[in-house]
């Protein structure tokens, strides 16, 4: 058997393979390849030794070029199934600095995680009152010059439930992007959705703001615009994502009525930084 298709999206494999069953009866063996970077890509193998072998590379070129042609969407609605949809592992590559590759993928959202929570635990020992003094946005005379400020009010939270939330969503989704388009990116999305989003929350409430939550917009926004402008086309993330998005922003203004402020300023400019480097990203890939 010989891979004549490869891609880290199953989704494509799995759309090829359903037009070649719709379109010639050809059935492609799926399988799922993890290399030694720790990265998984999903692979169609054809018997080389077939006559329709020369038949099957030809038309796997051609899919790679555009794989979001309307025959192969209409192929996948028309032939596929999910019996199919198993994936054996059949081939490990063994490496010794696998662990060590896998966390160097996402240091700095590991760096930004650990601070988080080195940080709130701080909080909880006693020491809240100064971390807040040291970190909050620029406010007294003399604050603008201190230029930490403007991005150090994003690594204090004020509970539990805060923390727990904000990092959850930060080390999947800035995971996803580390991983992707590397630390460089990941750190400039960082950067400057905390300068934007904590300069809209103090110009809407006042410099009393903490917490990451502008940052995890922006990196969700970002995710939902590579996907949805990028060469996926909206395939990788669920149905309905944006509109998440959009509610929890809406339950941020409701907030209020069980006790709860949240940053909402921080929050939807946050969204629209993500969105927008988001797009950018999209058209320059």
């Amino acid at each position: 058997m010989q891979c004549v298709i490869r891609s880290q999206i199953p989704q494509l494999t799995i759309r090829f393979r359903d037009y070649l069953r719709g379109k010639y009866h050809i059935e492609l063996c799926l399988r799922e390849e993890r290399l030694a970077s720790g990265e998984t890509e999903f692979c169609g193998d054809f018997d080389e030794t077939s006559p329709q072998f020369p038949l099957v590379e030809e038309e796997a070129n051609l899919f790679i070029q555009n794989p979001f042609a309307e025959r192969y969407q209409q192929a996948s609605w028309e032939n596929g199934d999910t019996r199919t949809l198993r994936y054996v592992k059949v081939k490990e590559q063994p490496d010794s600095h696998h662990y060590w590759s896998h966390w160097n993928k996402i240091k700095f959202t590991l760096f930004i995680t650990a601070l988080c929570a080195i940080i709130f635990l701080l909080e909880e020992l006693g020491y809240d009152q100064p971390i807040m003094v040291y970190a909050h946005f620029p406010v007294y005379w003399g604050d603008e010059t201190e230029y930490w400020r403007y991005f150090s009010h994003a690594f204090v939270h004020l509970s539990p439930l805060h923390i727990l939330f904000n990092l959850s969503w930060w080390w999947i989704f800035g995971g996803m992007i580390e991983r992707h388009f590397g630390s460089l990116k990941l750190i400039g999305l960082f950067l400057v959705a905390a300068l934007i989003s904590g300069v809209a929350q103090n110009w809407a409430s006042g410099p009393l703001f903490f917490g990451l939550s502008g940052v995890v917009y922006a990196v969700m926004g970002f995710v939902f615009a590579v996907d949805k402008f990028g060469a996926t086309q909206g395939t990788l993330l669920p149905k309905g994502f944006f509109t998440m998005l959009i509610v929890g922003i809406v339950l941020g203004f409701a907030s209020p009525l069980i006790g709860i402020k949240m940053g909402n300023a921080a929050h939807i400019s946050g969204l629209i930084v993500g969105l927008c480097l988001g797009f950018l990203q999209a058209k320059v890939r």
